[in-house]
This record gives C-alpha cells, structure tokens and sequence, in this order.
C-alpha cells in the first residue's frame, strides 16, 4: 500500500454548525420525544464501559464491536418506535426523533443507520419547511457518504447543502459544501477543481474567523497540494494547520494532522520524521478515544513497518486496525489491511496464510472497483506463485497487476511487478522480454529516484524558509527589544533634564543614576548584539548546509551509485548535447558501447557480489585511460557507453583496443581460478554511420557490439554500414 486512504470523520470541524430550531415542538409532542428516546436507550446496558481511560487497540475493536451491535438495537427500536408513535408525534415530533437517533448513530460508528436516520431528518424538514434543520442533515449525510466511499451521493447532497446555504446565507454551511465538493473532486482524480473548491472554503472560513474550520481546510488543501506534487507547499499547509489546532487547546483532534505529515515525510523517505509524526497520530487517537481514527492511524502505520522490513510490527498494527474496519463495517480499509497483511505474512515466509488474507483483499478490491487493492494483492499472490514454482498463474497474475498498478499510476508497486516479470522471463529463457521488463524497471526506478530528489529539495528548501522566518520573527523582536531600551534611555535622559531644571541641588545625584543607568543599558544593548550576531552566524551555517547537500542530492540523481559513473538519464542528455553540437559545427562523434563478457554467467555461477567488483572495477579502468572531455556511463546493467567529442572512429578504435586490453588485464586478477571477465567494444563514428539522431547512433553502436560478440567476444568491432 503505497499511501493510507484519508478517512473521513463525521464529527470533523469542516462540518457545518448545528443550526438553531425554526421553532420549538409544542410541550406535549416535546414529552413524547423525550419518552421514546429514553426507551430506545434504556435496555442496552451502560455506556460507562466504553469510556476508558487507556485505549488499547484491541479494546478499540471490542469497543467497534459492542458499539456495533447497540447501534442495530438501536436502528431497529426507532422503527419500531417511529411506526407506533408517528400519528401522536407528528411531523416536526418525527424530525427531532431521527435527529436524535441520528446524532446516537453517529455516536456509536454506526455509518450506515446514521446516514439513514439523517436522510429522514432532511426530508421531514423539506416537508416542514425547516431550513436550519435541511441544512444540518445534509451536512451529515454528505460526511457519512464520504465515509462510504460513496462520492456520487456526496457530490450530489453536497451541491444541495451549497444551494440552500446560499440561499440562507449561512457562509459555514457554505464554507462546509465547498469543502466536501472539493474532497469528491480530490478523490476522483479532479485536483484543479478540488483546489479551488478548497481554497474558496478557506476564504469562507476566514471571513467568519472560524479558526477550526480554517484548520480543517489547511489540512484538506495540503492533501490537494500533495497530490498535485507541491510537497514543499503540502508540508508548510499541513504544519500550519497543526499550529493552529495546538493553539486551539485540547478539544481538538490532532490525529490526522500528524498523519498526513507523517505520510509527507514517507513519501520524501524521511523515516524517523515519518515515525515520530505516525506514532504521534497514534496517541493523539488514544486520547480522544476515537477507534476509527486509531484504525487510520494503525493501518498507515503498518503500511511504512512493511516499506522499512519490519514485518511482525507491521503484522499487529495491520490486524489491529483490520479488527476495528471490520466492526465498523469499513470495507476498503479492511481491504487495504488485508493487503498489509499479506505483504508482512510473505516477509515472514508464511505464504499460505499471506494467500488467505491476499485472496479477502483481491475478493474486496474487484467489489469496491478499487484498484489500489486489486493491484496490490494480484501483485502479491504473482510473487507467492513465483515462489511456488506456478510460473504460469504467476504470469498470469503479474500482468494483470502491471496493467492495472500501471493505470492507477502507483509507481513502487508496478517497479516490482516488472521485477517478478523479469524472473519468470529469465527462467523460462524468454531473454528479450527479460531485457524488456528489466529495461522498464530501470527507467520507472530512475523516474522515482528522480522525483524523489526533487521532492526532498522542496522538503529542506520548505523547512529552511520556515526557520528562516522564525529567525527573522526573532531578529525583530530583538530589534523591538533594543528600540525599547534605547526609547527608556531618552526617556530617563529627558527626566535628568527636568530635575536639574527643578533643582540644582540634586544634580549630583541625577547625574549619577543617568550613568549607572547608561551602563546597565549599554551591557544590555552589547548583549543583544551578541545575540544577533550569534543568529546571524547560524543562519550563515544553515545556508551553508543547505548548499551542500543541495549539491550532494544532485550528484547522487546524475551517478550509477555501483561504478562510479553517470546513470542512464544523464548520460544520455549530455551525449543528446554533444551530438547537436556536432551537427551543427561539423566535428566528429564517436561513441562505444561496452558490453562485460558471459556477465550473467559470471553473476550465476560466482555470485552478485563478484559481479558488482567486475563492473567496479572494469569501469574503474576505464575511467583511468579516458581522455579529458570524454563521458562514461551506465546504459543499463552491463552496457556501458563512452562518448568520445571532437573524436574520428580511427582514433576511437585506438582508445577502444587499449581499453578492452587493460580490463581484460586489470580484471584478470580478479578471477582467483574462476573466468577472467573481458569486454566487447562496439564503435560508431558519427560520419562513418551518418547517423541524424541520437536513436541512429546508439543504434549503430549496439549492432556493431552485437557482431562483436558473435566472433567471439573480447574484441573492438566498428560499425560497418
């Protein structure tokens, strides 16, 4: 599971007031109301027990549990209830019955008799008239529809709830609708439309200084800016919004703040930023005793133990937070931790509980069309068929996850898939559709490694600017500070003027206290210099890191990290740049293409490791006799291109034949008894191919090394047209 899903929270800040009553019911429909709420609630035992103070998460799935099974009770009771007492209750009596089986629904988890319950509510106030009270219903309905996942009911109360608020111009009620319609849009892929629905809210919000509602919609609008890409923008709105609900005091849920930084940090591989915030998220939970928030936060939670490789944590969160979904009858969340599930069973080496568990997920994922899930687990069952020795049902799992990781876009899973592929491909020797899938892992994992980075410079720039502007709130302040002490100084300056004017007498004594005091205040005027100039070198310091470890990220994005030379992407953009130049200007090109001898022999028969020291140390060698102003770098696995400027295929062949002696050479200790690794050196010159583009080069390149190897290996073959 590459990200937890958000859950919605019904008692959420972004939810609309509770209006006032139109009116209030006459007394005797106010006495019936009373007495059949008291008999809906009377005979479920007490509620004390649900109230504890330490919440464990296996208590928070007895406590879904229990609450489950009031919560029918009490559905059922009110039909009853509704039935025999509606003549003498009547319309607005009805209304504030489903109102209060509605808000103990709520209450109890109970998402499904909630939303029906509130669904009777708006349709007793249509009939009545009843506008505060339409108004919040549907804002209660379109939150428990939201926790469904049922996001066509939700956009369409959500524009109702819009419509009647405008029309009473109650601007949190509006405020309300613009951010559930901007939550639809986000989940359904529309992230342009779901920002402005959210920054409209924020505007609303803000207008009616609702600071906890503005809270919710910072957090909201940074999910947006997440998956929009802007992680510097998403972190500095999800920490904002953190703020502000510290400074709210304790009524305020802080759980899916922390969780929400804590997937940012996951997502830029800040692992202890990510677990501090995580288990953060999980106490905030306790706190409130909240199991479906602590469900969320467990299941998150279990998703990155299985990314780090601890597998037995991420096992008793993922059936912990499984236990309180299933209670509360969350069924794509039970659906992710079965995925969770699997993923630590198989580390394990359990796989056929891991297939159980894989099988309810897959079984969920079809249902729910949810393709997060679907692809998940066939990816997963693909590896317990591998690993079986099932090469067919692998493959046939394995392709329909990559087609179906590959349309939702989740990046690491799909990496995986291609991997698995690569396997079965490999061994059933189907070698250039192992080539394929190992070519497209290679370029998707340099894709990731790139956005990564980038994402990790936005995170330290967005980190930096904040604690540049609390240095400079500090600066100012100490500023004020010192305008202060300077204002006081004139002050006790004009007053000396004034007792010596008073009385000459006391001059002395004026006088003397001016210059203690003068003293005092210049010791504290030199002190805060120094304190200014302490910040001053501290922010020197912090530009200084920041430099370098911009420059450290940007030669870990451009390097192969085994060889030491430049990785495919740029490579290839420094050889694309070359071969312009010498287009236009008319100067020779010439490129090798390096291929390591009988490498996946040498990898099969000693070991990855002895091969990753031949690649080491063969391109170590050529480093060495290259020129200066020619490029080496890594093509793909043991392919290796050099890009010779300004270079005629003569003087190319030269070079290669001297290369392909010193590895055969240098490489030749390295057997110890074992195959001396050797190379084979394809050569295309520029004018010799006439080659147009950077495709007919490379490709000339790559026929000329493939003649290499088929007479005989250990050799330099120019391309011959």
């Amino acid at each position: 599971m590459s990200a937890a899903l958000p859950r919605s929270d019904c008692n959420d800040p972004n939810r609309a007031p509770v209006c006032p009553e139109a009116s209030a019911p006459p007394r005797r429909r106010r006495a019936w109301v009373a007495i059949a709420v008291a008999l809906l609630v009377s005979g479920f035992g007490s509620m004390d027990r649900l109230y504890a103070d330490d919440l464990s998460p296996i208590m928070a799935g007895q406590i879904a549990a229990s609450a489950q099974r009031i919560a029918g009770g009490v559905e059922s009771t009110w039909r009853a209830g509704d039935s025999l007492l509606g003549p003498l209750l009547g319309r607005y009596g009805r209304l504030q019955l489903a109102r209060e089986i509605g808000l103990l629904e709520q209450a109890l988890g109970a998402s499904r008799p909630a939303a029906e319950a509130w669904e009777a509510v708006a349709d007793h106030a249509r009939a009545l008239g009843n506008t505060p009270r339409l108004i919040e219903a549907l804002d209660r309905v379109v939150a428990l529809a939201l926790a469904r996942g049922d996001y066509d009911s939700a956009s369409t109360r959500a524009g109702e709830l819009l419509k009647h608020a405008r029309q009473a111009g109650l601007v949190r009620a509006q405020a309300a609708a613009e951010g559930y319609l901007g939550i639809v849009a986000r989940r359904r892929g529309e992230l342009e439309e779901a920002r402005a629905h959210q920054e409209t809210a924020l505007a609303l919000r803000r207008s009616q200084h609702d600071r906890s509602g503005e809270a919710q919609v910072l957090m909201n609008l940074g999910t947006v800016h997440r998956d929009l890409g802007d992680f510097a923008r998403a972190l500095e709105l999800q920490i904002d919004a953190l703020e502000l609900r510290r400074s709210l005091g304790d009524s305020e849920k802080l759980d899916l703040s922390y969780r929400n930084i804590a997937l940012l940090y996951r997502e830029i591989e800040d692992t202890e930023q990510a677990r501090r915030n995580f288990e953060a998220a999980l106490d905030a939970s306790r706190r409130h005793f909240d199991p479906q928030s602590m469900a969320g936060a467990l299941g998150s939670y279990a998703s990155f133990s299985n990314d780090l490789g601890d597998a037995a944590k991420a096992l008793t969160m993922a059936r912990q937070a499984r236990a309180i979904d299933a209670n509360i009858g969350n069924r794509p969340y039970v659906g992710l931790e079965d995925l969770e599930i699997g993923r630590a069973l198989i580390r394990l080496d359990r796989d056929g509980e891991a297939a159980v568990a894989l099988q309810e997920a897959l079984t969920i994922g079809r249902e729910l069309k949810h393709r997060e899930i679907t692809g998940g687990a066939l990816l997963h069952l693909g590896r317990i068929a591998l690993r079986a020795g099932d090469e067919a049902l692998a493959t046939q799992r394995l392709d329909e996850a990559i087609s179906i990781l590959a349309e939702a876009g989740l990046k690491p899973a799909l990496s995986e898939a291609f991997g698995a592929r690569e396997k079965i491909a490999v061994a059933s020797g189907q070698l250039a559709s192992a080539i394929e899938y190992a070519h497209r892992r290679a370029a998707l994992r340099e894709e990731m490694l790139g956005t990564r980075a980038g994402r990790q410079l936005a995170a330290l720039k967005s980190r930096y600017e904040r604690a540049d502007a609390d240095q400079r709130i500090r600066l100012l302040s100490l500023n004020n500070e010192v305008q202060s002490l300077r204002l006081n100084q004139q002050a006790l300056l004009r007053n000396a003027g004034i007792g010596v004017a008073a009385a000459l007498g006391l001059l002395l004594a004026l006088l003397a206290r001016r210059y203690r005091t003068t003293q005092q205040l210049n010791r504290a005027l030199q002190q805060k210099n120094a304190e200014i100039s302490a910040h001053e070198a501290r922010l020197e310091a912090a530009n200084a890191q920041l430099s370098t470890q911009a420059a450290e990220l940007y030669q870990a994005a451009i390097t192969d990290p085994l060889t030491g030379a430049y990785n495919r992407g740029h490579l290839l953009r420094q050889l694309d740049e070359h071969l312009r130049q010498a287009l236009e200007t008319g100067r020779d090109l010439s490129v090798l293409l390096i291929d390591f001898d009988h490498f996946k022999t040498i990898n099969d028969e000693h070991g990855h490791l002895y091969g990753d020291r031949v690649l080491a140390g063969g391109i170590q060698i050529v480093r060495q006799w290259l020129e200066p102003g020619d490029l080496v770098g890594r093509y793909g696995g043991e392919e290796f291109i050099v890009v010779m400027p300004g270079r005629n295929a003569q003087e190319a062949a030269t070079l290669a034949e001297r290369l392909r002696a010193k590895v055969a050479q240098g490489l030749a200790s390295l057997g110890e008894g074992r195959r001396s690794p050797t190379i084979s050196i394809g050569l295309a010159g520029l004018r010799d191919c006439g080659a147009a583009s950077l495709e007919d080069l490379l490709g000339a390149a790559d026929v000329a090394v493939y003649r290499a190897k088929a007479e005989g290996r250990n050799r330099v073959v120019p391309y011959a047209a």
